[in-house]
């Protein structure tokens, strides 16, 4: 599993092209939300590429490590 890990990161570097986005999300929103791997917040959200910080884990709860990882 981790030579196909491995290998899919470097086809994706390849053809990432979004590295002049800036850092801070253009739609300067954070979402928490569960790490459960069937959710896909972006798309039950609306969000494109760069919209958006997504902070994932378990119950989706704004923690206090939830809060430390935004400030």
């Amino acid at each position: 599993m981790h030579d196909e890990f491995k290998q899919a990161n470097e086809q994706y570097a390849a053809r990432f092209e979004a590295g002049d986005l800036p850092t801070p999300p253009a739609r300067k929103v954070a979402v928490v939300t569960c790490m459960d791997a069937r959710l896909h917040p972006e798309e039950f959200l609306g969000l494109e590429l760069g919209d958006a910080h997504v902070i994932r884990n378990a119950g989706g709860r704004v923690s206090d490590d939830a809060i430390r990882s935004l400030v």
